[in-house]
């Protein structure tokens, strides 16, 4: 039964959201914890180089696990970069005692696989009042702050997201790595798929990352973006693995709430990929740093990016596993 529980977390935490789709995690399960690693093989050279997004993908991952074994009646228990001896250890989480799943719990965890990144044309329809309320919640009860741009600086974030972006499309070394991550194979299940890549923007309204730069999206109908998008971004307090940790779990949960709100999202992290750029962004006089920029909006569904199999992500299991 144990076991059966465990595997249905897991396959809800490898739905957690990475940078390129790379999903940068593997997991041991034990008898009564689940250790989650940094899989360093994954992680991206040229826009991550210290690995700040492959750790926030991997909190997002251990948010998803959380949520799953609470929603089933477990109490989750977490401790983050618990042996200072194994970097690459991001997490344990313990399966602790019964509880009955909170309304919240099972919610949240019904979002888990509609969540996904939408980077289609939204509705001009603005979120209310009370969901952007939920999401700054969302983001607090992890140790995060989100801000939701009034007009003047949405316009700044874009502008310094379109700088980012414009910046990418002259560098080679990124255009070979984005080529590793997006090529057409049959039957891949990481990377960015043609289907999710963002419709061309003729009026350039918003800099979404353009995945198509090295394989090259045929037929591509443009699409008719939103004219004033809601552009959150997410702080955290501090900048090292832990707080990328915190931050991936606060993002998730933003994600997961703006999903069972009937929001889509789309992340975009360009900008804090550049040292320069992203510190236009920290609110120093709060302590905080910025990790992610969040497009949100109502759109039609897009197609989920693939997820490897559980078994890939499995490191080797001790005798006493289970």
């Amino acid at each position: 039964m144990r076991h059966a529980i465990i595997a249905e977390c897991l396959d809800a935490a490898i739905a957690a959201p990475s940078i390129h789709n790379t999903q940068p995690w593997r997991f041991l399960p034990r008898e009564h914890c689940v250790d989650v690693y940094a899989d360093r093989s994954r992680q991206l050279a040229v826009i991550d180089p210290d690995g700040r997004e492959l750790t926030i993908s991997v909190g997002a991952a251990v948010l998803n696990l959380r949520v799953a074994l609470l929603a089933r009646g477990y109490k989750p228990l977490y401790a983050l970069l618990p042996d200072p001896a194994q970097p690459d250890l991001m997490a344990r989480v313990t399966i602790g005692d019964r509880t009955q799943p909170t309304y919240l719990a099972r919610r949240l965890a019904g979002a888990i696989p509609r969540r996904h990144s939408n980077r289609r044309p939204f509705r001009s329809a603005e979120l209310p009042e009370t969901v952007l309320d939920e999401l700054g919640e969302a983001a607090a009860s992890e140790g995060g702050y989100l801000m939701i741009a009034d007009p003047p600086l949405r316009d700044g974030v874009l502008g310094v997201v379109r700088r980012a972006e414009t910046l990418r499309r002259t560098d080679p070394d990124y255009l070979v790595e984005l080529a590793g991550w997006t090529a057409p194979e049959p039957g891949r299940r990481e990377g960015v798929p043609l289907v999710a890549y963002a419709p061309p923007d003729r009026a350039e309204r918003i800099p979404l990352r353009d995945f198509g730069l090295a394989h090259p999206a045929r037929h591509a109908w443009p699409g008719v973006f939103e004219d004033e998008p809601t552009v959150a971004i997410l702080y955290g307090s501090g900048d090292s693995p832990y707080a990328w940790l915190r931050a991936g779990q606060a993002l998730e949960r933003v994600l997961l709430t703006a999903t069972a709100n009937g929001a889509q999202s789309t992340l975009m992290t360009q900008p804090l990929e550049y040292a320069d750029l992203r510190a236009l962004f920290d609110d120093s006089a709060q302590g905080r740093v910025a990790q992610a920029v969040i497009r949100l909006g109502y759109g039609h569904e897009s197609p989920p990016s693939p997820r490897r199999a559980l078994a890939d992500v499995l490191m080797s299991v001790p005798d006493e596993a289970y």
